[in-house]
């Protein structure tokens, strides 16, 4: 379940987001010599980008957490075990 902020910011973050992978998206294309989609196509393909990278961003985020709250555990028992 993927939340979405539906906030006036949070609107133009993701349209900056949106934009900046559509212009890198055109970059690359361009630099290999291969032609650009219609703008159409582009947007929901810098939808779909933008989107894959926040479910990523929110997995690796939650990997972190849980290490980072083992690590509090390893800490908190050694610490119990010197006393």
């Amino acid at each position: 379940m993927e939340k979405r902020d539906d906030s006036s910011l949070g609107k133009n973050l993701r349209s900056a987001e949106k934009k900046l992978t559509k212009g890198l998206i055109k970059w690359k294309l361009k630099r290999v010599g291969l032609p650009t989609p219609d703008e159409e196509t582009m947007d929901k393909d810098s939808e779909r980008i933008v989107d894959e990278a926040h479910k990523i961003m929110k997995r690796r985020a939650k990997s972190v957490l849980e290490e980072l709250k083992e690590a509090k555990q390893e800490f908190l028992k050694a610490y119990r075990d010197k006393k």
